[in-house]
């Protein structure tokens, strides 16, 4: 588990921290303050779509960002499975205004081409199958224990409407257009200012009385019914048909999978439809989408028919969401009773972060006195949650997350003037830890708050000050070197400046693993002849040559101030966790097989801690810099698995 804790809010040790960026601060430069570090929109567990974005500009392609966001999963075709090739078509639920699944009144109306009726536009009504009738303007429709169907106030239906669905099929023209009643407000989700517009396929009002989910005697469901897959995912709108080519196909692919994983996992559910048309499943917006389809139909066409799949499920169920915050997710970090599937898993996303990505991690600043006055304002409408919150001026913080920072579920204590308080779903009862209610007692304060930007996702931690001037907020290394501080692995090139890209010395590589690894005592003699007496990292590289993590540069020689390459930095750090074996594959080109490092980046790639300089480029030559080896030591310690067996852990790793 990862602890971010807030050190006591006292005159002598508080430091007002001012937010970087687009200013959030409500608070006073005077005045103590609480710094929020969190990012993210949206459930954070698998793909990030910004991520995708970033991955694309960098040269990623679809399949690469694929296996990194849904781990050991593999490319196939939908026709290799005959439970969905049976029935390959999707029928998407058609919401109204507040995302309302049922009704007892709609129009199946004629569209506006520049401002006129479409011209030669026709609906042909059909009930089980027989056609009933055809219309050449807007109907209304309206259901009490039985169809009413009217065109110009002439009734269309008879018997043969009875206790069964009716279904409208576009046979003129280009579309029909879903209101809430004639000359009302359009259903469905929008896109361009637009929405309500259906094309292909039919549109299924299903009546109540049938069941399938569809309400009462009195209430029917729309659905566009019976749409191939290709076609019901080129009328979803989950990302900008301007992104990047590898970005599209990838959103394809997850969108494809989505969609016949949800159909698969809800065979015999009884309900009339696969799936809905918001993000409680994906942002279906139909004919307005497809008209304009540009570069995401290219992407659904270049990857015809390809879905997820891993072995021990078949198809992946590929959740994704626009940002992580810089770490994805576990279902079980963010939905109640959430259950972990083998290709979600939570791990650190150095993609999510980017200047384009409006919710990439950052700090958001709030005064003591305004967070001290939002829990304790905060009240529910259900008694048994309590005066949790309500404790006075807040003290210190405590947050125990996941590894995906994510607090939905993690235990809050808060300590106050007046009590301490640990947040639970039920006060007194420890089985339900609950930060959500931290989360959103902070969100709804802050919003209610003139001037203040609220956290947009319950991927946060509580932080305390970085002193140096040259980390920035956004920058990829922002946490690792909070972790070293807050570690006392560091303490920078001068009280000010870490030195993000200065280059690493075997000095300075040297003491970093030392302190990460708790300083222990050398065993025996370095003998070494240019390592400084009672220096900085004397007992820093006695301790690595005692454990061969390093042999120098030479018998009687470290080199302390030479620079350490990042090929050495993969055998230091790789030697320092016990040298573990690893048949893990790597795409760098650059890595040649059988080099005293070979071994090492395999082990780093299977455990997230390097991506390369490129897809394709380890750069092993190259001059490791402070920024890296941060980052290097920040991804170990939070992988306990990295470590061979029989190594003793560092009391440093992230998740202890």
């Amino acid at each position: 588990m990862i602890r971010h804790q807030l050190r006591r809010l006292t005159a002598a040790t508080l430091v007002a921290l001012i937010a970087l960026g687009a200013a959030p601060a409500v608070a006073d430069e005077d005045e103590p303050t609480i710094t929020f570090f969190g990012g993210g929109f949206g459930h954070g567990i698998g793909m990030s779509q910004y991520g995708a974005f970033n991955m694309a500009d960098q040269g990623f392609t679809y399949d690469e960002i694929l296996a990194f966001y849904y781990a050991d999963t593999e490319l196939e075709s939908v026709d290799g499975f005959g439970d969905f090739g049976d029935n390959d078509d999707v029928d998407v639920l058609i919401t109204g205004p507040g995302d309302q699944y049922t009704r007892s009144v709609i129009a199946v109306s004629r569209p506006l081409v520049e401002g006129a009726p479409e011209p030669d536009w026709e609906i042909t009504l059909s009930a089980d199958g027989e056609e009933i009738a055809t219309a050449d303007d807007s109907v209304r429709a309206t259901y009490d224990s039985g169809w009413s169907v009217t065109l110009d106030g002439d009734e269309l239906c008879d018997e043969r409407c009875n206790d069964v669905a009716l279904a409208f099929v576009v046979t003129g023209g280009t579309h029909l257009v879903l209101e809430a009643d004639l000359d009302s407000t359009n259903l469905g989700q929008p896109t361009g200012g637009k929405s309500g517009a259906y094309s292909g396929a039919e549109i299924l009002l299903y009546p109540g009385a049938l069941g399938g989910g569809c309400g009462g005697a009195t209430s029917f469901c729309a659905i566009h019914s019976g749409l191939d897959l290709q076609d019901y995912v080129k009328g979803i709108a989950e990302i900008p048909v301007s992104w990047p080519e590898h970005a599209q196909r990838a959103q394809a692919v997850a969108a494809r999978s989505y969609a016949a994983s949800a159909i698969l996992r809800r065979v015999g559910n009884g309900k009339a439809y696969d799936v809905v048309d918001t993000t409680a499943d994906q942002y279906y917006v139909g004919y307005y989408r497809r008209s304009a389809c540009g570069n995401w139909c290219g992407a659904i066409d270049a990857t015809d028919n390809e879905v997820l799949v891993h072995e021990a499920t078949g198809i992946a169920e590929t959740f994704y969401s626009a940002s992580n915050g810089g770490h994805t997710a576990e279902p079980p970090d963010v939905w109640s009773g959430g259950t972990t599937r083998p290709y979600l898993v939570a791990t650190p996303d150095p993609y999510d972060a980017h200047d384009d990505n409006p919710y990439a991690a950052r700090e958001y600043v709030y005064s003591v006195a305004d967070v001290s006055e939002w829990l304790n304002d905060y009240h529910l409408s259900y008694p048994e949650a309590g005066d949790q919150l309500q404790v006075g001026t807040v003290r210190s913080i405590d947050i125990d997350a996941p590894p995906s920072g994510r607090v939905s579920f993690a235990t809050v204590t808060i300590v106050g003037s007046e009590k301490t308080s640990v947040v639970y779903k039920v006060p007194g009862d420890p089985s339900e830890p609950y930060g959500f209610r931290f989360y959103n007692a902070l969100k709804q304060g802050c919003q209610n708050t003139q001037g203040c930007e609220a956290m947009r996702s319950t991927n946060f931690a509580v932080l305390e000050s970085i002193p140096f001037t040259d980390v920035d907020y956004d920058d990829y290394f922002y946490l690792p070197v909070l972790w070293m501080t807050l570690e006392d692995i560091t303490t920078g090139v001068d009280p000010t400046t870490f030195g993000s890209e200065d280059p690493n010395s075997r000095a300075q590589l040297a003491t970093f693993i030392w302190r990460f690894a708790g300083e222990p005592e050398p065993t025996e003699p370095h003998g070494f002849t240019d390592v400084v007496v009672d220096s900085f990292y004397e007992d820093a590289v006695a301790w690595m040559k005692a454990n061969e993590i390093t042999t120098g540069t030479s018998p009687t020689e470290f080199s302390p101030e030479g620079n350490v390459s990042r090929a050495e930095a993969a055998a230091f750090l790789w030697r320092f966790a016990g040298s573990p074996g690893s048949e893990h594959p790597h795409s760098f080109t650059d890595v040649p097989e059988n080099t005293y490092y070979t071994d090492a980046v395999r082990w780093m790639v299977e455990w997230d801690i390097t991506t390369g300089t490129l897809p394709t480029t380890f750069s092993p030559n190259d001059t490791v810099t402070r920024a890296q080896i941060a980052t290097f030591l920040y991804r170990l310690a939070g992988a306990p698995g990295a470590f061979a067996e029989g190594i003793e852990l560092p009391a440093a790793m992230r998740d202890a």
